[in-house]
Parts: structure tokens; C-alpha cells; sequence
């Protein structure tokens, strides 16, 4: 069996970071610091790593989430006025229909990486 057990990425500022990946998923966990990592755990299956760097080159993470929690992370996308977009290469066109799902979006943190909704719902995969 092989699993994803953890993902690092790069930040600015870690605890920052986490946080806001944090709000916008409505996860209201305490980020534990141990002055190199800020661990967010998403889901029992996948932990995001946030580390510190000088250097950061921008990654893509892609979530399938389910329709309720879609719905709650595009509610505090727009209330922290998060730019979101339907297409990788158009992130802040504010819409939401997704070239993979009827319903996803990306959005990047202050570092670039890009992040990926896709409702489960809806996947034509």
C-alpha cells in the first residue's frame, strides 16, 4: 500500500500560511508550531505541511471536496475577498465552472500556489 501521508509547502511565513488555508476551510484547529513546521491537518488522510522559506516555487494542490463544503469555502472565499477563478491560468475571473467539474474553482496564496476545488458531486470524471 503507498499513501500520501503529508505535503510541504513553501511559505513566507508558515503559521500564516496555515491559518489562512485554515479560515478558508473552515477548520477550526489549532496549528501546532514546532519553530520549522505549522502542520495543518485537512482530512485524517492528508496533512499540509508549512515551512518557511526564502525561495518559493509555486505548486498546485487539488482538493475534491463535497458539495456543502464547496459551497461554505466559496461563502468565506468571497467574504475575505479571496479572488477565485475557473481556470488554472485565470484565477481571479470569479467564476466556477470548472474544465473538469461543474462546479470548481482556484484561488492562490500570497506565495502562488494555486489551489483546486472540485465539487464531488459534480466530477464528470
Amino acid at each position: 500500500m503507498i499513501r500520501v501521508d503529508h505535503i510541504g509547502v513553501p511559505a513566507h511565513a508558515r503559521l500564516d500560511a496555515a491559518g489562512l488555508l485554515a479560515s478558508l476551510f473552515g477548520l477550526d484547529r489549532e496549528i501546532p508550531d514546532d519553530g520549522r513546521f505549522a502542520p495543518l491537518e485537512v482530512s485524517p488522510e492528508l496533512t499540509i505541511v508549512f515551512f518557511d522559506s526564502e525561495h518559493i516555487q509555486p505548486m498546485h494542490v487539488a482538493f475534491l471536496v463535497d458539495d456543502d463544503a464547496f459551497d461554505a469555502i466559496l461563502k468565506r472565499l468571497q467574504s475575505q475577498r479571496v479572488a477565485y477563478g475557473s481556470q488554472p491560468n485565470d484565477a481571479t475571473n470569479g467564476r466556477i465552472d470548472h474544465p473538469l467539474s461543474e462546479r470548481g474553482l482556484y484561488f492562490k496564496t500570497p506565495e502562488g500556489h494555486l489551489f483546486e476545488l472540485m465539487a464531488s458531486s459534480s466530477n464528470r470524471t
